[in-house]
């Protein structure tokens, strides 16, 4: 999706969450709010690679995405261990659905929440996708 060479990866969150609906404009069939990453033909999303036709990505997903991390859908049969951190708390998880940059291991949803600056109870996860990207505009300053 992102190259660096072209495409710097964002680091302000404004700057991520324009980085996201600029990625949904594109390809706004490749978003949907009901799976963190839905990767039907593959196990990985790299950040260089934009989803082929079927894979979803949520708002969270996308923010992950574009921030430089790989998206791993594992399938149903197989978890790996995560770090995960809510409130400030870090603990560890399984799951077979996560971003991994190196060696590092995450929930989805915290690094999305981290990218965009949004503590966990602003994040809009679980919402429709015409409020989740009214709040990207919003965080986007748009």
């Amino acid at each position: 999706m992102t190259d660096p060479e072209y495409a710097p990866i964002p680091t302000t969150p404004a700057a991520v969450a324009s980085a996201v609906l600029a990625a949904i404009e594109a390809r706004p069939d490749a978003f949907a709010m009901n799976h963190w990453a839905h990767l039907p033909h593959t196990t990985r999303l790299a950040p260089t690679q934009a989803p082929a036709c079927g894979p979803t990505l949520c708002a969270a997903g996308w923010a992950a995405h574009v921030t430089g991390w790989t998206l791993v859908s594992l399938p149903d049969d197989e978890q790996a261990e995560i770090i995960g951190d809510g409130d400030g708390d870090t603990y560890t998880t399984r799951t077979s659905i996560y971003a991994e940059r190196g060696e590092e291991r995450r929930l989805i949803r915290d690094v999305a929440a981290e990218a965009l600056g949004l503590t966990p109870s602003e994040t809009f996860w679980y919402d429709t996708p015409p409020t989740a990207l009214h709040l990207l505009r919003e965080i986007a300053g748009r």
